[in-house]
């Protein structure tokens, strides 16, 4: 039981309370499912059982996922049948591609000037440090500078759009054209940043209206 307590705090990073596990006929049990200890073979075969069979029927990642998740569990489990599915021979062969036909690829345009053209991506689930577990990587397309920004693995679009003000928007200004995958911290990225953008303006110009105001009536009642 302490071997799979630390193999789960190495995989997932998460605090293991006691009371989750328990043994019984020599099997250990997590969260009242059968726990399945490190090893590629023998997960390998539970996946297969619930995916590979005829009974099973070679079902979707998230059918698979049910299907198993009914008695057993490890660290990460969605993100191991997710690949196995993906990888399914089987599958690839046989099931028809159920989405639109994917477009020609075409080469991006050539950047006018340094940091007018910036491509923007998350490297998540990283060991812990300092409370952040994920970077931000802004690299700019003509120069290949780049700013690596600590963040969290669940930051928000809003997150993401604060994240990219405050540390690149105010050294390179708003580029033309940024690249990015179709996560949905990117969705809309620019706007956001604009908005933000627009949303502080509007409350340092509050507090230099009032500055002025107030530094009015001082001159005025002065000179009375």
């Amino acid at each position: 039981m302490a071997k799979a307590a630390r193999e789960l705090r190495q995989a997932s990073g998460k605090m293991v309370r006691s009371v989750e596990w328990s043994e019984s006929d020599r099997v250990l049990w997590f969260g009242g499912k059968i726990y399945v200890p490190q090893n590629t073979d023998l997960r390998r075969r539970v996946v297969s059982l619930c995916h590979d069979t005829k009974v099973a029927g070679h079902p979707g990642r998230w059918k698979t996922l049910e299907l198993v998740s009914r008695d057993y569990w490890w660290p990460q489990m969605s993100r191991y049948i997710g690949q196995y599915v993906g990888t399914c021979d089987l599958c690839l062969r046989t099931k028809p591609i159920r989405q639109a036909p994917v477009g020609e690829l075409h080469p991006l345009r050539i950047p006018d000037s340094r940091w007018d053209t910036l491509s923007v991506d998350f490297i998540v689930e990283l060991p812990l440090s300092s409370g952040h577990d994920a970077v931000m990587t802004v690299v700019d397309s003509v120069s290949k500078r780049a700013h690596f920004i600590p963040t969290h693995t669940t930051v928000t679009a809003e997150g993401a759009a604060r994240l990219f003000l405050h540390q690149v928007w105010k050294l390179h200004g708003l580029p033309t054209c940024v690249v990015s995958d179709c996560g949905p911290q990117f969705v809309a990225l620019s706007q956001k940043v604009t908005y933000l953008f627009c949303d502080e303006l509007d409350i340092v110009s509050k507090e230099l209206r009032s500055r002025v105001r107030q530094a009015t009536k001082d001159v005025v009642k002065s000179e009375v």
